[in-house]
């Protein structure tokens, strides 16, 4: 479905001195969607009975990516939010990332700032990251496999996009 772009020919400010200035002119032009994300499901590697959903939205100047968890002992409700942060390459120190948390959860804030910043660093733009998932029971060797899980499928998608 095309979505419709509205511009407008008119200064953002106008000038006090012209008080009977004559209407702006606006034009329209048809635009396609530019979002398309792509969802990817794998399981956990060292806990094959949880799976890791991701979707990925690769966008012109920046990433989202949305991860949550499912095992056989959560229902099939919907999960909570969880916590979403923001993460940008930093021009100063190009390995130490800036980040910040847009909303914080503290079961997922550390893996999602964890991740949010491994993709700034290596696309080399901004990327959002929410996070729902539940690593509660498991140690963090789990967590760790979880991180290179989720990078891989995102640098994945990411490289594919731009390729095309």
């Amino acid at each position: 479905m095309p979505y419709i772009m509205l511009q407008s020919s008119e200064p953002t400010a106008a000038p006090l001195q012209q008080p009977h200035a004559p209407p702006s002119t606006i034009s329209a032009e048809i635009v396609s969607p530019t979002l398309y994300p792509m969802q990817l499901s794998m399981p956990l590697p060292l806990s094959p009975h949880t799976t890791l959903h991701l979707q990925i939205t690769p966008l012109a100047t920046s990433s989202l990516t949305f991860i949550t968890t499912t095992d056989p002992s959560t229902s099939s409700s919907l999960s909570a939010l969880g916590s979403f942060v923001y993460s940008m390459p930093n021009r100063f120190q190009p390995f130490e990332p800036l980040s910040t948390p847009l909303y914080a959860v503290p079961g997922s804030i550390d893996f999602a700032t964890r991740v949010a910043k491994i993709l700034a660093r290596r696309t080399g733009k901004p990327a959002y990251v929410g996070c729902s998932a539940v690593f509660g029971n498991y140690g963090i060797e789990e967590e760790m496999a979880g991180v290179r899980a989720v990078v891989d499928g995102v640098m994945g998608v990411l490289d594919e996009g731009e390729k095309d």
